[in-house]
């Protein structure tokens, strides 16, 4: 029994040291928010629609398990029960953020830019756009692989008014922009149709009242080229006093 007990021991242990803890959120200066104040028992926040994100990256690594989470009570005003979202923003290892837009495919269909496109034009050819009903919010990004090595691929043309799409004669399409190119674009370069979304990436999403609620998600994998990433929330309300806890990225 005891060389059993043992065991068990050793056996915690291990685990105990396997999950380290890679960012506390206990403290008001992590946070970039000048609302957020040290409480007793946690941070009093202040959250409205704006995002607050942690002041320093976490550096994500593969192959590791990432597990975010925090606690969260509405103080003030009792009478709503705001939706908080609470999660992380995505960043490469340069610091720039990962959009959706530059991951999210919508179709691993490639096309090519028939003829040169100048810095400014409206509009563009591609041999073929086979999207009868294209993504609303669907963007091009050009110089896009097979392999999808391109990823995040930070190259994304404007959006399209896709009601004026014109087939010609020899089967490429005429895309019209609703705005300028701000690159120049050459004739054989490949593209891709990607989709626009929201680059924050939520651990929870609920609402909150007097009661602590816990938003909690396990991480195995993340965008494609992410590298570093920082917690984030926000509370798409009026201003609203929130009381925050145990909030923190363990990674195991």
């Amino acid at each position: 029994m005891k060389r059993l007990s043992g065991i068990v021991l050793c056996c915690a242990a291990l685990i105990s040291v396997a999950a380290e803890v890679v960012f506390d959120g206990g403290k008001a200066a992590v946070w970039s928010s000048k609302y957020f104040k040290d409480g007793e028992g946690g941070i009093v926040a202040y959250l409205s629609y704006p995002i607050v994100q942690s002041k320093d990256f976490i550096t994500v690594e593969s192959g590791k398990t990432y597990v975010i989470e925090g606690e969260f009570r509405l103080i003030t005003p009792k009478e709503k029960l705001p939706q908080l979202y609470f999660g992380f923003m995505p960043y490469t290892a340069d610091g720039k953020v990962i959009n959706y837009t530059c991951i999210g495919i919508v179709s691993s269909k490639l096309m090519t830019v028939v003829k040169d496109v100048k810095a400014g034009d409206t509009k563009m050819v591609v041999n073929e756009f086979p999207f009868p009903k294209p993504a609303r919010y669907g963007r091009f990004v050009f110089g896009a692989k097979a392999d999808k090595s391109d990823l995040p691929n930070f190259n994304i043309s404007p959006a399209a008014d896709w009601s004026k799409n014109k087939v010609n004669a020899d089967g490429s399409v005429e895309i019209t922009f609703q705005q300028p190119v701000t690159q120049a674009v050459a004739a054989g370069t490949v593209v891709r149709l990607h989709t626009a979304g929201n680059t924050f990436v939520y651990a929870g999403i609920k609402r909150i009242g007097k009661e602590w609620v816990t938003c909690r998600q396990e991480y195995k994998s993340f965008y494609p080229g992410t590298a570093k990433i920082k917690l984030a929330m926000n509370l798409p309300a009026p201003g609203c006093k929130v009381e925050m806890r145990n909030v923190k990225v363990t990674v195991k």
